[in-house]
């Protein structure tokens, strides 16, 4: 505890002397601008800001990047001072880096996703509803402006869904049974792939789960290993080469191109590798 204690403190020391110097991470134009500042915890959440939130008034940043994992990232220096000075600071409440970010309760908003993939288009949109309520609670002002903002993404998220769904069908291969990373079920699922199998990451797989789901692949006719781009990109490799089967990997977070095209992404690598 006393080891913990010291490392916490010299962090904070190491901080002050970071804002001091002028490295926060806000530059001045951005502060002359006179936007609030939004800091999320990842890019789904600094996206759904982005699409809610006046762009005139505000501005969003995720601090995990797009392509890293949750459980692995190690929170910088330049990522403590962004939320020290951030007007407001959103978060999952299972992103295991936020334990090491001391964050103000009165400029903070905490979401559960009660164990829902919000990369999962109904559960994207259940998740635009709740953040846009939770948004209006902190800026009043801007409720009608979130509201907009809030319908036109809905309409967009319901239109690339249809569009997607019908690819899906034409490509002929639901329902398709998969072997994958635990962490994709909700995506999966909505693309109508049958999960036969499913495992989490890498560090955590040991040699009798491999056999146990080489076995089930085999079995279950599981046609395809989909892994997590962020939890680990070659995880399922070994289970794809045993059962001969296709492996492809997508993302679990929106790219820097954004939640519909990282989605988009997605489907077309699933459908690219099952019809191989």
């Amino acid at each position: 505890m006393a080891s913990k204690t010291t490392a916490s403190a010299i962090l904070v020391l190491m901080l002050t002397a970071f804002i001091s110097a002028g490295c926060g991470g806000n530059t001045p134009d951005k502060q002359a601008e006179g936007k609030k500042s939004i800091v999320t915890s990842d890019t789904i959440l600094s996206g759904m800001c982005e699409s809610l939130l006046p762009a005139e008034s505000f501005t969003a940043a995720a601090i995990l990047p797009p392509g890293q994992c949750p459980g692995h990232y190690d929170v910088k220096l330049s990522d403590l001072a962004r939320v020290k000075k951030a007007d407001l600071v959103i978060s999952f409440v299972n992103m295991p880096f936020m334990q090491d970010v001391e964050r103000d309760a009165d400029r903070e908003i905490r979401i559960d996703t009660q164990g829902r993939n919000w990369m999962a288009p109904p559960f994207y949109v259940e998740g635009l509803k709740l953040l846009a309520d939770r948004l209006s609670g902190p800026f009043p002002e801007h409720a009608g402006r979130i509201a907009g903002g809030r319908d036109r993404a809905m309409r967009e998220v319901a239109e690339k869904d249809r569009a997607l769904g019908e690819k899906i069908r034409r490509a002929g291969i639901a329902p398709m049974g998969v072997i994958a990373s635990s962490m994709l079920r909700g995506p999966l699922e909505w693309m109508g792939c049958r999960i036969a199998g499913e495992y989490g990451r890498p560090e955590s797989i040991s040699a009798r789960e491999i056999a146990s789901l080489i076995r089930i692949g085999r079995e279950s006719g599981a046609a395809l290993i989909v892994d997590n781009l962020q939890s680990g990109p070659e995880a399922g490799k070994g289970i794809a080469e045993a059962l001969k089967v296709p492996h492809v990997v997508i993302a679990n977070f929106p790219s820097e191109n954004g939640y519909l095209a990282t989605l988009e992404e997605n489907v077309d690598a699933v459908l690219a590798a099952g019809r191989m």
